[in-house]
This record gives C-alpha cells, structure tokens and sequence, in this order.
C-alpha cells in the first residue's frame, strides 16, 4: 500500500511537474510572442518615420525641380507666385510647417512659418547640421537631383527636414547643371502627426517625451524609439503601448490551467483512498503471488529433500560451463556419485533414516566443494558434482578423496549409525567429450565401473569403458 502510494505521489508530482513544465513553456512562448509584437510595433513606428521624411522630400523635389519655379522664385523673386504656387499652396494643401526658399547664398526669397510669412530667417535656424544637409542637397546628379532630409532640432523640438536645390532641365536660358537655390520643408513631429499615426494605423497611446522627461512608471508596458539629430544629439522619444498578444493569451489560458491543476489534485485524492481501501487487499494478493512464484522457481530447480539443484538446474549450469571451457580452454570435472549400502539402510532402518541420510550426505559434500561449483541430487542415492576450473585430473582426485573420507566410517545421523560408501564416475571437460550428452553417459559408465571393482572406489572415464560398455 505504501508502495502505490508512493507511486501515485510521484505520478501527481510528475504531472505537476509537466503541467509546470508547460505552463512555463507557454509563458516562455507568449513572452517572447509580446517581444516579437512589440518589435513589430517598433519596425512599424519607424517604417511610418522613415515614410513621412521620404514623402517630404520627394515633395521638397517636385516642386524645385521646375524650372518656372526656378525663373519666377529665384530670379524674378515673384512673391506673390511663390506664396500662390509654393509656400502658400504646399502649406495649405500639406500642412508643412516651414516652407521656405532661399537663394545660393542661402539669403531668404520667401518662406512661411503655420500661415506666416517670413520677413527674415528665424536666428539659429540655419544650424551646423542644418548647413551640413544644405551641402548634401547640392551634391547630387543635376539630371536627377535628390533632396536631402533628416530628423534635426528646429527651435527646441523634433522635425523632419527635406531641403532639395532648384534646378533647371532643358529647355531652359538658365543653367541645367547647379543648384540656383534651396527650398526647404519642415513638419514638426507633433500632435498633427502622431495623431494621424494613431487613427490611421492603431498605435495606442503614442506621444512624444521631451529628451529631458523621464520615463513614465509603466514603461514595462510601453514600447519607445528615440529621436536624435545626425550628430547623436537626443531629441526626445516616441511611445506607445504595443498589442500584448502573448499576455492575452496567457490570461485566457490562466483559468485552464488553475482548472486542470485543482481537477488533478481532486483526481489524485480520489484514487489515494480507493487505494487505501484496496491497498491490504492488493498486497496479499501480490505477496500470495510472490510466494506462489518463489515455490514455483525453487520446485522446478531444486530438490525438495536436500535443497541441492535439481537435473534440470544442473544441466543448465553444466552447459554453461562447457561453452566457457570451451571457449576460453580451461577444465572442468564431473562426477557421478552415487552411494554404497544405501538401500540396506532404507531396508533396515526405514525411509524416514534414508531420507536424513540423503540430507546429511548433501549438505556434507556441499561444505567440501568451493561456492563456485555445483552439487545436485538427481535422485534415489545419485548425486553430481561440477567442479570448475581445475588445471589437471589430480585437483579433481582431492575433491574424491574428501568424499571417501567422508563416508569412510560409520555416520551418525538422528542417533543411528549408518554404515554407506560411494562409487564415483568421473568425466572431464572438454578433454572427454565436448557433447553435453556424453558426459553424464561417460561419468555413468565411469561410476558402474568404478562400482563393479568394489566399494568405495572412482575411475575416471575413458574410451575402454565405452567399448567394453558396448
């Protein structure tokens, strides 16, 4: 019963421990699935960035790469044109913040700031980085000029710059191959924009920090992206809070698994006391069983008189013995026992002194062999005995003389004295034979004649006995 019970503990701690197991995979999983999610967002909210300059720039060069453009802005300087089809038009028609022209001096000719008209460039507008993308500007293919833009600090805030030069293309009195100017565009990332993004594309919560702010309490939540200049200059940061797929999933999952865990547990229980209930029944059964098995080996391999292995057992160990002689040429010895005046003692002193004879006899020749070799009853008075390993028949020849000297005065056994000798047949491995059924033949033939000299005697097989066997 202790022993189901242990099992079952380690059952319901193994699926405990698999249910833990998986559960933590799948905590594993959806945190990575909401690393993977927000990384999207990330991409996502750059793409958008990236989407917005790029769209600003191609717009800067569309309306400087024209040469009525270059004639009425540059060299007439026509305002009113400028205001009416440029700056004006683009800030209308585009919400760009800044839209302003300049000359290749980078003197103003017109600009406009959210609707107003500019009589002179803002001080510290035109700064070391902003002149550094100007040069970009210009050093380009003037058959197919492309603008330069970047995210620059334009007054204290975050913008997207484009600055593309004017240029003339055939047919045209001016020059196809310089920059007669710059326009410059400007949008702030503000509201305007990050509003957009959130209606258009679904970014939760998206807003733009200050450079200087400090991260909000629930950044764990939040997904960011700094802005900075060219020069690595911090310009604040986007955020906003990314879809959590992998946390929805694991809070609809939660409840499952609390679920499963308790119906295991109450599982458990359950069969804990029908297995106390049944726990006595099962392990006299299993100890009936055991028993039964146990008598079952030992009636099959053993004799149930003397206790010594049986034919059947002996041969088992015999033929293994003569594949490791064999194979690795070594020796061994079996003999052929069987005793003298044994049926006089039954005939005289009764079964019940034969018996206890038999039993004296077997536990005798036990003590005098090594635990190595082996003693069986084959039946009646006849015993056998292996002994392995022996380097030569005199080694074998002790083993005999102790048996001899056992049997060689009268033996007491429950108070009676029983005089008995014993003829001993002996075969050697593999030297006699390599045949398992030879060798209790050649020890048989060995043993009546050792018998047929006398009492008390041994001879070892040889080829002779056979023919005078025949």
């Amino acid at each position: 019963m202790r022993a189901l019970g242990r099992g079952l503990l380690i059952s319901l701690v193994t699926i405990l421990i698999a249910v833990a197991g998986v559960f933590g995979v799948v905590i594993l999983s959806s945190q990575s699935l909401d690393r993977y999610a927000e990384a999207k967002s990330r991409e996502q909210v750059q793409r958008l960035l990236d989407l917005e300059l790029e769209e600003l720039a191609n717009r800067s060069r569309d309306y400087s790469w024209w040469n009525e453009a270059v004639e009425l802005v540059i060299y007439q300087r026509d305002t009113d044109w400028a205001m009416e089809n440029v700056s004006g038009y683009l800030q209308n028609q585009y919400g760009t913040d800044w839209v302003v022209s300049l000359d290749r001096e980078a003197t103003l000719i017109h600009g406009v700031h959210k609707g107003t008209e500019l009589e002179a460039l803002p001080e510290g507008l035109l700064t070391a980085e902003f002149k550094q993308l100007m040069a970009e500007a210009i050093d380009t293919d003037f058959a197919d000029p492309e603008p330069a833009s970047d995210i620059l600090d334009i007054q204290g805030a975050p913008a997207l710059v484009a600055v593309s030069p004017y240029v003339a293309y055939d047919p045209t009195p001016y020059a196809t191959d310089q920059a007669h100017g710059y326009l410059i565009l400007v949008n702030y990332i503000d509201e305007a924009i990050l509003g957009a993004w959130r209606r258009d594309f679904q970014i939760e919560a998206l807003r733009l920090l200050p450079a200087a702010a400090a991260p909000p309490r629930e950044t764990g939540q939040l997904a960011s992206l700094p802005l900075a200049t060219p020069s690595g200059e911090p310009l604040g940061t986007l955020q906003w809070r990314p879809e959590h797929p992998g946390q929805s999933l694991l809070t609809q999952l939660l409840p499952w698994v609390i679920g499963g865990v308790l119906l295991i547990l109450a599982g458990s229980l359950f069969f804990y006391r029908r297995l106390r209930a049944y726990g006595r029944l099962a392990h006299g059964h299993l100890m009936e069983l055991s028993t039964s098995r146990e008598l079952l080996f030992r009636q099959a391999n053993y004799d149930f008189l003397t206790g010594l292995a049986n034919r059947s057992l002996f041969i088992e160990h015999l033929n293994h013995e003569l594949a490791r002689c064999i194979r690795h040429k070594l020796k061994a010895g079996v003999l052929y026992v069987d005793l003298d005046g044994f049926k006089a003692v039954n005939d005289t002193l009764g079964h019940t002194a034969g018996d206890e004879l038999l039993c004296w006899v077997a536990k005798s020749m036990a003590k005098l062999v090594r635990t190595e070799d082996d003693v069986a009853r084959f039946g009646g008075d006849e015993f056998c005995l292996l002994l392995t390993d022996v380097a030569s028949e005199e080694d074998v020849s002790r083993v005999v003389d102790k048996i001899h000297a056992l049997l060689a005065g009268p033996v007491e056994v429950g108070g009676k004295h029983m005089l008995v000798g014993a003829s001993i047949g002996i075969a050697m491995i593999p030297d006699d034979t390599q045949d398992l059924s030879d060798v209790f033949r050649y020890a048989d033939i060995a043993m009546y004649q050792a018998k047929s000299r006398g009492t008390n005697l041994f001879c070892f097989y040889d080829a002779t006995m056979e023919e005078r066997s025949q």
